[in-house]
């Protein structure tokens, strides 16, 4: 049971200059009542939104009882949801879509108000009185949204019509290319109606060169932008340029990699969309209008509770599972310690004479990020971490006199649903290996099904890598341990400085929404490079999780092609495939996938 959003009149229409409409919402308690919530609501936050695919609905949770508002704004179209008593707590936050839906955005529109903004593609809209709120709690409320509708274009006549009816556009009128956009996967052209199979052809002159010509087409006056640039899955970037020719024509043209399969036009509602060919595969059919969701697993907080220094240990403990990574900040070894927070009752160590660190600060970063920087004292050195148990662990401190430390027992992992092994360990402080998670801030990466993003799978992945190997006497250096943008080149750079024993990038692999039948492993070296490494880390992963297998091979990714050191770029799973994308939102089988290359680095260093 909802209720149904109330519209206005031609009256409303007049004095909004659109057709604008309140909500009317109420939430549903119990199967057979439903009750209005009378009373201003004092939500603090909003914890959750996201948009379902499947079902077309836009979920909304709150930390307490809200009553959502409700109005619809024209040129463009956009539903507009403000939560009243809702403090957002962070900057403006907007997810980009391919389809009728162009753009979330969820802002603070006044120091009480939490906005959400829904805006249609040009040339969409939706009808009022077809969207419903329902409230599953009085802190969850589902707002269905109704299917787009293109909107007609009405045509002048000469004569008048014996007809009442509007003149359509005939398919005899030239194709409008409205825009065109870069994402994970290939281009998306927008158009005032889908692309015929017979009104394009492709060809390929020569290996580096795609051409799309458009028969019966023509840009739009003010066409922007003429040239694109596709960064995908850490290659080397494909340009892409788009100009009208005579007889009104249009040419895309593609300049790729001279090793890449050919690429193929798949028809949408809104125009096409031009992405790579897979081999073995046919054309998937023309997709619906679709919308894909920003959601993204909320992952508990650990609460950092002891910070002690003893003898020349500094011991960190938390209340759960601590996920963290090492590095060097400056004179200063900085601790990042991801989802957590600080006890509120954490009392800094005391640095008193004789101590092996001269200085100990904590720094929050943001509201799940904690870094621990220590300043060691004069003729001492920080060593590096040591787990105790998955919630504690010690950083070792080593004066510059003092004998080498003894290689220590390997501790066992804590093992997961299904389980596993401990990665096998390695003499500690013989090896450096860096792990380069794709993608990060700006570019998200692949977006698959249920909106999941490749940069925050490939970012949770990573970190447990990290930590497993440290946990075994592996140095490990991250190429990024939040979500930031990071250019391919300065990740080659910083395994070059780092002089790495390995390098492995992890990515998530993507065709499209409309093949959800492709799944599966692959992992890449660089042409005329070793194997052994990428090999190493496919047979562990395949020995360890139930996943396809489709192969290991080689191929010209920046990252692995231009670092020196072995080097493997792993395709972990295909975020729009069915199999794989279950599997990414299940926080378990990410800790197994995190094992299992953690492992196969283990092998490939153990000579394995």
């Amino acid at each position: 049971m909802g209720l149904r959003i109330a519209g206005g009149g031609k009256g409303m229409e007049q004095l909004w200059h659109s057709w604008q409409f309140r909500a009317v919402v109420s939430c549903l308690w119990a199967p057979t009542a439903a009750w209005v919530i009378a009373q201003p609501a004092t939500a603090r936050d909003l914890q959750l939104w996201r948009l379902n695919p499947a079902t077309n609905q836009l979920e909304i949770r709150t930390e307490r009882p809200v009553q959502p508002r409700a109005e619809l704004v024209y040129n463009p179209t956009r539903l507009v949801i403000d939560l009243p008593g809702v403090v957002l707590g962070s900057p403006q936050m907007s997810q980009n879509y391919s389809g009728a839906i162009r753009q979330v955005r969820v802002a603070q529109f006044d120091p009480q108000t939490t906005r959400i903004v829904v805006e249609y593609a040009a040339g969409f809209t939706i009808d009022p009185q077809q969207v419903r709120f329902r409230g599953v709690t009085a802190n969850n409320w589902l707002v269905q949204l109704p299917p787009p509708q293109q909107q007609t274009v009405s045509l002048p006549t000469l004569a008048p019509a014996s007809s009442s009816s509007t003149p359509a556009i005939t398919p005899t009128e030239p194709l409008q290319i409205r825009s065109w956009r870069a994402d994970g996967t290939g281009f998306l052209v927008f158009a005032d109606r889908p692309l015929s199979e017979e009104s394009y052809t492709i060809r390929r002159p020569r290996r580096d060169r795609i051409e799309i010509l458009l028969s019966n087409s023509e840009l739009i006056r003010n066409f922007s932008p003429r040239r694109l640039e596709l960064r995908r899955f850490g290659r080397d970037p494909i340009r892409a340029e788009i100009r009208a020719q005579s007889n009104r024509q249009v040419q895309i043209t593609l300049d790729i990699d001279a090793q890449d399969a050919d690429w193929q036009v798949i028809p949408r509602n809104d125009g096409f969309v031009i992405v790579p060919s897979t081999t073995g595969m046919t054309p998937p059919p023309p997709p619906r209008p679709s919308v894909i969701p920003a959601a993204r697993a909320q992952t508990p907080i650990t609460t950092i509770q002891r910070v002690d220094l003893g003898g020349r240990e500094l011991l960190i403990q938390g209340d759960r599972t601590v996920f963290y990574s090492v590095g060097w900040e400056g004179n200063r070894y900085r601790i990042r310690l991801r989802q957590a927070q600080l006890d509120s009752n954490l009392r800094k160590p005391r640095v008193v004479t004789g101590s092996p660190l001269s200085n100990i600060e904590f720094r929050q970063e943001d509201h799940q990020t904690v870094s621990i920087l220590l300043t060691p004292a004069p003729n001492f050195r920080i060593l590096g971490p040591r787990p105790l148990s998955g919630e504690s662990f010690v950083v070792q401190i080593q004066g510059v006199n003092d004998s080498p430390p003894s290689v220590p027992t390997p501790i066992d992992i804590p093992p997961t649903a299904t389980t596993q092994p401990p990665p096998q360990a390695v003499p500690r402080g013989r090896f450096v290996v860096v792990v380069d998670p794709g993608h990060g801030a700006s570019d998200p990466g692949a977006i698959g099904i249920g909106g999941i993003r490749e940069k925050d799978i490939v970012l949770d992945i990573s970190l447990q890598v990290s930590q497993f190997l440290q946990q075994q006497g592996v140095q490990v250096i991250m190429t990024r341990t939040t979500d930031i943008d990071l250019d391919l080149a300065p990740r080659v750079a910083i395994a070059e400085r780092a002089r790495a024993n390995a390098f492995v990038s992890i990515h998530a692999n993507a065709i499209s929404l409309a093949r959800p039948d492709v799944n599966g492993l692959e992992t890449y070296f660089a042409p005329g490079r070793s194997s052994r490494l990428a090999t190493a880390i496919h047979k562990s992963i395949l020995s360890s999780l139930n996943i396809r297998d489709r192969g290991v091979r080689s191929a010209r990714f920046y990252v692995i092609r231009n670092t020196s050191m072995d080097s493997a770029l792993v395709e972990t799973g295909f975020v729009t495939g069915a199999e794989d994308a279950a599997n990414f939102q299940n926080p378990a089988w990410r800790t197994q996938m995190a094992r299992a290359i953690a492992q196969g680095i283990l092998n490939f260093l153990n000579g394995k």
